[in-house]
């Protein structure tokens, strides 16, 4: 079926915003749109075998896509459990024969059980093939075709009640306009639609495995309210006042919007009405049943609390006990690991002792050999105190010795000095008498001998002769 994308809320904000592949939320009112939900012509069945809402949506599409029971086990299992839940809301704020309208009746039952009730009770429904099982089934005047194309008188009905209806609507504001209009100053919308918790996020919703992922389906699930959604949507038709009463299931809510304060019947004038007729009769033991069914059904959901609680308890327990007997074969190990290692310190004490006994005799024989070494070392004591006078005496000797050195190195200084004196003056002298000799040798060798000489010297040498220097 293929669908045209929708890019608008029903709250008329345009600007929504991708929250998973199937859907858009809406800020200004917490509602998640669909992309690609059916448009209001398509809620026209005008062929009840291939038209979305047909007959096949009844008899096979829900059981194949959701496993719910078809329509005809519905009629049978929804009367004890939906219908009665629901009768007794409507009966806290409406009593027969008040004129009640369902929209979304499916097979008729809770129509039927307003009727037993007394209330002046019709139903409403898209199939053709749905309307007539609904009449066949219960007897029950059920209109056929949208809310909008029913001849309807205004103002004439005390409630309009809508179970898993109001999130199919294409228009759910010019449906439920519509359905104002119908309603009496006083009269009450009853709606029963799937929860949006508004603020959890699509990828929080799959990581948690949420239950209403199975309420996201886009092509019949068009707008999916948040609690704060719907209670925008009602007071913008005028509905003032909204009671929110325990859902039947979790992950829906169940409201009642009136236009005026509520005012809720005691469980005495719901009976008092009930009684008036043997329809009526059946009705309250039927509730009465409930009740009790309620109250053993909230018994058992506590003893499941309880149960477990105490389920948890006792798996906390065994898992403490796990542990603990994990510590204790900890400890054992630990345990037989210390005696081993206290074996092994016996062993090693054992040792230690015998060590420490050869130890002492060591100890004992290295003390005889200290009085040995220490009566060795008296002696040296002694020696070393005679050697030590000895040395005080050398040393007194030496001083003396010293000193007379002394006094020697100065004798032979000044002896020293003394012929040091002597030979430079004789040096002094001998140096005198050398310059008068060279003086003289200078007067010779300017002399004629002297000259007849050196002619004499190199004739010798010229023949061969040997020199007087030679």
């Amino acid at each position: 079926m293929t669908q045209t994308l929708r890019h608008i809320c029903w709250c008329g904000n345009t600007e929504l915003t991708e929250f998973s592949p199937d859907y858009l939320a809406c800020s200004q009112c917490g509602t998640l749109v669909s992309k690609t939900g059916l448009r209001a012509e398509q809620l026209r069945i005008k062929d009840d075998n291939h038209d979305f809402y047909g007959k096949e949506y009844w008899l096979s599409y829900q059981t194949e896509h959701y496993g719910f029971p078809d329509i005809r086990q519905r009629a049978r299992q929804d009367l004890p459990e939906r219908c009665l839940y629901w009768l007794r809301t409507l009966m806290a704020y409406k009593l027969p024969p008040a004129k009640v309208l369902e929209l979304g009746c499916a097979h008729g039952g809770f129509v039927a059980m307003m009727g037993w009730a007394g209330f002046e009770a019709m139903g409403l429904e898209l199939s053709p093939w749905v309307v007539e099982f609904a009449q066949q089934t219960f007897n029950m005047p059920i209109l056929s075709g949208p809310l909008e194309d029913q001849q309807l008188e205004p103002e004439s009905f005390d409630a309009i009640v809508l179970y898993d209806v109001m999130e199919h609507l294409p228009d759910p504001v010019a449906t439920i306009s519509h359905g104002a209009s119908l309603l009496k100053e006083d009269g009450i919308f009853i709606v029963q639609m799937p929860n949006y918790e508004e603020g959890k996020t699509y990828s929080e919703m799959v990581a948690q495995k949420d239950h209403f992922l199975k309420l996201m389906q886009p092509i019949e699930h068009i707008h999916l309210l948040s609690r704060r959604g719907a209670s925008q949507f009602f007071k913008n038709l005028g509905f003032e006042f909204l009671q929110f009463e325990q859902q039947l299931f979790d992950y829906d809510m169940f409201f009642v919007a009136s236009r005026q304060p509520f005012v809720p019947y005691t469980d005495e004038q719901i009976s008092y009405y009930l009684l008036k007729s043997q329809s009526g009769r059946m009705v309250q033991a039927l509730l009465d049943k409930s009740s009790d069914f309620n109250k053993l059904k909230f018994q058992y959901q506590n003893i499941q609390v309880q149960y477990q609680t105490i389920e948890t308890r006792r798996a906390e327990l065994l898992k403490i006990i796990e542990q603990q007997g994990q510590e204790i074969a900890s400890l054992r190990s630990q345990v037989s690991a210390t005696v081993t290692d206290l074996q092994q310190t016996k062993s090693q004490l054992i040792q230690a002792h015998s060590d420490l006994q050869h130890t002492q005799s060591q100890l004992n024989q290295s003390n005889l050999d200290l009085q040995d070494t220490q009566s060795q070392l008296n002696q040296s004591n002694s020696e070393n105190e005679q050697n030590q006078s000895q040395l005080t005496q050398i040393h007194s000797e030496l001083q003396h010795t010293q000193s007379q050195l002394a006094q020697s190195q100065e004798k032979i200084q000044h002896f020293q000095q003394n012929q040091l004196q002597q030979i430079q003056n004789q040096l002094n002298e001998a140096k005198a008498k050398l310059k008068v000799i060279n003086v003289e040798i200078a007067a010779m060798k300017t002399s004629k001998f002297w000259k007849l000489r050196s002619l004499w010297f190199k004739f010798k040498g010229f023949v061969g002769l040997p020199t007087d220097n030679e």
